[in-house]
């Protein structure tokens, strides 16, 4: 009843502040613990230990400490890490890794293939998993892999082996053909394709505090022949840890004080509490700070996500890959937009437009044993949404299913609503027919190319939203509607 109450509160709390009718209380963090949070050095989670020891224990064996573990190059002992039916099959499969792009169709995969032993890290561990050997950029034998949908799905050809002369600029961790799940015999039957080291690609959602300018410099020294490999991954945790939410914590750890630290909860901006969780519940098109890269890196809590990667893009009235044609998200980690859709589509006064992830979800204990539901606070999506909507709640968690009454979607055919299955969908609107729906024609937004001619289609980008106010900034003509260039 207590958690009812409380959540009750939060939603009335939301609106009043929105609608004006409270006096907003001081700014939270401050000016000192912004500045900590941009700056400060991250020390890892167990560093945290000694004085919150319970947030410790529930966070240590929770799945944030899970998206990435060590494989059996560290040790047979974290052979444990690895599924066990892949472990038993290891030997049947196309353990090969992939080691360049050829071109936009085609891959180079290392001819011989990787022993368990050598698997350096894993990557996941509740709905699929990944794997990563060094490699030091040598010359090598080499198969082809290729692709004709994008990526999507690829053919490994074992017929033909040539002589790949080397690159260092590919060095690092690098991915297998493979992407497994935790079922007897389960794998993704389209293959991986990812072609760039765990370092150069996508580590910063991963680990903690990962360092990318000293991964810059290591990869320049590589390059140039000034370091021995690229083996270290620069980061403070290999866990999604504590710092990761609350900021960089030597300056907490050496003279603890509330001053000095982050809690999430207390923060006042509400882009900036989003962040706390969106910053890798996201999906990016591109770093900005990262040739190659995908993740945010760079990013430190209180700073502008814009200011450092550029979202996945809409294709409003077409669809694409990762977005429907209204803009529901329809591929892993696309929380991000579909929750700052709510702005738009029930205005900025509304209770979702102004919620972070964690005020339904349980950050610290996420996955654990015993938890009635894996990821919630509350025990399960119906008290968690009857906790504002009352009696109402089964009816409004259709929203959770993108996919529910919409025409399926698929390579090349990506023109329907159809989003994310099952409890993924975070767009929290429903249309006539109690579907999840994203923005009607009329609310679409673009950007006109620079120079562009406003009557040609192709001239018109389509934007999200909250990137309109920083297009416009760019000297970039914006505007709301179908079809603008009409």
């Amino acid at each position: 009843m207590k958690m009812k109450v409380n959540a009750m509160l939060f939603c009335l709390c939301v609106v009043l502040a929105w609608t004006g009718t409270v006096v907003a209380s001081p700014a939270y963090p401050t000016p000192e613990q912004a500045n900590i949070a941009k700056t400060g050095k991250y020390v890892g989670g167990d560093a945290c230990a000694s004085c919150h020891k319970d947030y410790y224990n529930t966070w240590v064996t929770s799945r944030h400490t899970v998206k990435a573990t060590k494989g059996p190059a560290f040790g047979k002992e974290f052979e444990k890490n690895i599924y066990e039916w892949v472990r038993r099959d290891w030997d049947k499969i196309d353990t090969y890794m992939i080691v360049d792009q050829k071109d936009a169709k085609t891959n180079y995969m290392a001819a011989r293939k990787v022993p368990l032993s050598e698997i350096d890290y894993v990557i996941g561990q509740t709905y699929k998993q990944r794997y990563m050997k060094y490699y030091d950029g040598s010359p090598l034998e080499v198969f082809e892999a290729t692709t004709e949908d994008g990526g999507i799905s690829w053919k490994l050809d074992k017929s033909k082996v040539s002589q790949f002369p080397g690159n260092k600029q590919r060095a690092g961790y690098k991915f297998l053909f493979l992407e497994m799940n935790p079922k007897d015999g389960q794998f993704n039957k389209n293959y991986y394709g990812e072609f760039r080291s765990w370092q150069e690609r996508c580590i910063g959602c991963h680990v903690t505090g990962f360092d990318h300018k000293a991964w810059d410099a290591a990869k320049a020294d590589y390059v140039a022949g000034k370091r021995k490999d690229l083996r270290d991954i620069f980061a403070a945790d290999l866990r999604v840890g504590c710092e990761s939410c609350h900021g960089p914590g030597e300056a907490h750890a050496k003279n603890p004080s509330a001053r000095n630290i982050i809690n999430p909860a207390k923060i006042t901006d509400i882009e900036t509490r989003k962040m706390v969780c969106e910053q890798c519940h996201t999906r990016p098109q591109r770093s900005l700070v990262g040739a190659g890269a995908n993740d945010l890196r760079g990013y430190r809590l209180t700073e502008s996500y814009m200011d450092f990667a550029q979202y996945t893009r809409p294709a409003w009235g077409k669809g694409n890959r990762q977005v429907s044609v209204d803009g529901k998200g329809r591929r892993d980690h696309q929380q991000d937009m579909d929750l700052r859709l709510s702005a738009t589509i029930k205005g900025n006064h509304s209770a979702h437009a102004a919620m972070a992830c964690f005020d339904c979800h349980d950050a610290h204990g996420v996955g654990n044993k015993g938890k009635k539901n894996p990821t919630l606070k509350a025990d399960s999506s119906v008290a968690t949404c009857a906790s504002c909507h009352g009696v109402k709640a089964e009816a409004v968690l259709k929203v959770m299913d993108g996919r529910q009454g919409w025409k399926r979607a698929g390579f090349p055919d990506w023109g329907t609503e159809y989003g994310r299955q099952g409890n993924k969908q975070h767009i929290f609107n429903i249309d006539i027919y109690g579907r999840s729906y994203g923005l009607h024609p009329q609310q679409y937004q673009w950007a006109l190319k620079k120079d562009g001619d406003p009557k040609k289609e192709g001239d018109w980008e389509s934007i999200w939203p909250w990137e309109k106010e920083r297009f416009e900034k760019q000297g970039r003509t914006t505007t709301v509607g179908a079809t603008p260039w009409k």
